[in-house]
């Protein structure tokens, strides 16, 4: 059994925060792709709106997780999120199933 993680989150940026939100995601996504447990941080941009982001990120176990959750740029990113994003993050954890 794989103990890989998945999570897809998406970001929804405030209409005038966009821009920012878009490079505050991009420097968040270089870096986090350096983590040591990191095997993808992708994101994306919504064809149909503007404003969403939807990252895809796996991960080799829980403790690469957390301790992703523990780096610096990602809590300063998410200690600026109600005043960049209109909805509240809320990721959703997959494990591969095949």
């Amino acid at each position: 059994m794989k103990r890989e993680i998945t999570i897809v989150v998406p970001i929804n940026a405030k209409s005038k925060q966009r821009e920012h939100v878009r490079s505050r995601l991009l420097d968040l996504a270089s870096k986090t792709g350096k983590e040591k447990g990191n095997i993808c941080y992708v994101l994306h941009e919504s064809d149909s709106d503007p404003n969403l982001f939807i990252i895809y990120e796996k991960w080799k176990n829980q403790a690469a997780l957390d301790f992703h959750m523990e780096q610096d740029y990602l809590k300063a990113f998410l200690a600026d999120e109600a005043k960049l994003l209109s909805k509240p993050i809320a990721g959703t954890i997959c494990r591969e199933i095949n």
